[in-house]
């Protein structure tokens, strides 16, 4: 009996084809050579959802095919990436899986879980094996599988952790891969076969490792790696510091939810953040009487306000009254402003800054001399001279928060020894299990989301239609210079996704799925998924998170 014909959307044009039939197997019956090549397809959108080639089509579907040099398949091929390693790092050391713990530069941090480092010889003997299973261009293959089913594979495989992720999951299946040949399962969307990957590296990173995939849009090309050994440190400390208070994953944080201990769990994040800018204060102190700057950078959504704010507190408790200056009231006249490639105005630019005008006044201010600071007026775009005279005391703590604050080329004629320089960013990750983690730039994503519905009235679309505008600000004006900084501020807390949650699911979920950014959604909700809720009201009013969610002590 012929098997059913269904119509489906491919690419534009209207198809028909057996019902129940895999995007890749229609691919292989009918256009093979769209699956060969340097450019092959690597994985579809089905009605605006990414999805793997092994996905079934029932009809009235519209596809969009995904190839290699798609930008849009780099988590995917990044993910393959790592399930290569992992599985590598299985048949070579049995007894020691693979942790990934997060991103790293352009990479993936990773260790042996054991307590001898990786050997330059073993990451040597991991990269040959990887290289092996590519050249058997083994298939990746999706199963479903029942919570019940799933927890007893986890049991058998003595995988706490991805046993304990699973009991909290609300739903009734979950996918995973499989290898041909290899015991692991694996949790996210792969590509077909191994094959498909054509560049990787790993770097040593002693105790560790880092796996750096290829560039975006570049499946052939390895980018290149910068060591950024205080960011580096500052991402160790928080895992390690999520391991010694017990929430190093998203099973024990649904585990503290569930049994109540979620106010503890806030009072000890709150108590670390309390501390750093205790003992920043102290620092601040401690330099010269005649030149006591503080700056402050970070990327978008990182809590600089709130911790700039923070520290002018534990300032003052130590007898010293900081006094702020605003990098926003120094930008040249709108039609002086430098525009970018798509003719659209620069205002993350430096030369959108009077950088002359602002180190004439750091240097009269901090000599003691009076000064008209300036005010700018954001909706005529001219700034102007303040009528108010401002002087500072002898010793008396001058902070500067904004984008350009670690960038030499801002405060040039400050010597390095009159200032101390900080760089915040939300740096703790969440891990689902031994591969799969929450990335910190999705954390500062969640809050910028509910940041943006709350005070600017922003849709979850319209915010996440300029994330990679903002993302290629950072990586422009704020990740070149992070490792000048003196003191690295992790704002990230533990507790906050649970929190965060409460507000952005329900905006995530208004992106209609014919929105371009409609599967970034649902990839955010899906990550939020993985988490319980936690109730707002036990966030003290200090909170950075309180920039975010409201109800914050401070003023913004």
């Amino acid at each position: 009996m012929a098997s059913e014909l269904i119509a489906v959307e491919l690419d534009g044009r209207r198809i028909e084809m057996p019902s129940g039939i895999t995007v890749l197997q229609y691919l292989e019956q009918s256009h093979p050579t769209w699956l060969q090549g340097d450019n092959p397809v690597a994985l579809a959108s089905i009605n605006g959802r990414r999805t793997p080639l092994a996905e079934p089509l029932s009809g009235d579907e519209r596809v969009r095919l995904i190839r290699m040099r798609d930008p849009q398949a780099q988590s995917t091929i990044q993910r393959t990436v790592q399930f290569v390693a992992a599985v590598a790092a299985e048949q070579l050391f049995p007894a020691h899986p693979l942790y990934f713990h997060f991103s790293y530069d352009s990479g993936m941090y990773c260790e042996l879980e054991r307590p001898e480092p990786l050997t330059v010889d073993e990451i040597a003997l991991l990269e040959v094996r990887m290289r092996d299973l590519v050249a058997q261009n083994l298939p990746l293959t999706p199963q479903r599988f029942g919570l019940r089913a799933l927890l007893k594979i986890f049991r058998r495989r003595g995988d706490e952790r991805a046993q304990r992720a699973a009991k909290y999951l609300r739903r009734d299946t979950l996918v995973m891969y499989g290898m041909e040949g290899a015991q692991l399962m694996y949790y996210g969307r792969q590509l077909p076969s191994t094959g498909y990957l054509k560049a990787f590296r790993l770097v040593p990173e002693s105790p560790g490792v880092v796996l750096l995939a290829n560039a975006k849009g570049q499946p052939d090309v390895v980018p290149a790696f910068h060591r950024q050994p205080k960011l580096l440190e500052t991402l160790r400390e928080d895992a390690r510091w999520v391991d010694m208070i017990g929430v190093p994953d998203t099973g024990r944080l649904n585990e503290e939810i569930v049994e109540g201990r979620t106010g503890d769990l806030i009072q000890v994040a709150e108590a670390r953040h309390n501390q750093f800018f205790v003992e920043t204060a102290r620092r601040v102190a401690d330099l010269p009487q005649a030149g006591r700057l503080v700056l402050l950078a970070g990327p978008s959504s990182s809590g600089k306000t709130s911790s700039a704010k923070r520290l002018m507190v534990q300032l003052r408790v130590l007898g010293l009254r900081p006094f702020a200056l605003s990098l926003d009231n120094y930008f040249v006249d709108r039609e002086a402003t430098p525009r970018g490639p798509d003719g659209d105005f620069d205002f993350e630019s430096l030369e959108a800054l009077k950088v002359d005008l602002f180190n004439e006044h750091l240097e009269a201010l901090m000599a003691g001399r009076e000064v008209k600071l300036p005010e700018f007026d954001f909706r005529s775009g001219c700034g102007r001279e303040s009528a108010t005279i401002t002087r500072l005391a002898p010793g008396q703590p001058l902070i500067v928060e904004g984008i350009h604050a670690l960038n030499p080329a801002l405060t040039p004629a400050i010597p390095s020894e009159d200032k101390l320089l900080i760089y915040v960013s939300a740096l703790s990750h969440l891990n689902f299990d031994s591969h799969s983690y929450i990335k910190t730039t999705h954390s500062r994503l969640f809050r910028r989301i509910v940041r943006d519905a709350q005070y600017r009235g922003y849709t979850a679309s319209q915010t996440l239609a300029r994330w990679p505008k903002v993302r290629h600000g950072e990586e422009a004006h704020i990740f070149p210079f992070q490792n000048n900084a003196d003191l690295f501020f992790n704002s990230g807390l533990t507790y906050e996704l649970p929190v965060l949650k409460l507000w952005a699911e329900p905006r995530l979920a208004a992106v209609e799925p014919d929105d371009a950014f409609y599967f970034l959604a649902r990839t955010l909700i899906e990550q939020l998924s993985l988490l319980l809720p936690i109730d707002a009201s036990q966030v003290p009013p200090t909170s950075i998170l309180r920039e975010f969610i409201g109800g914050s002590s401070f003023s913004y």
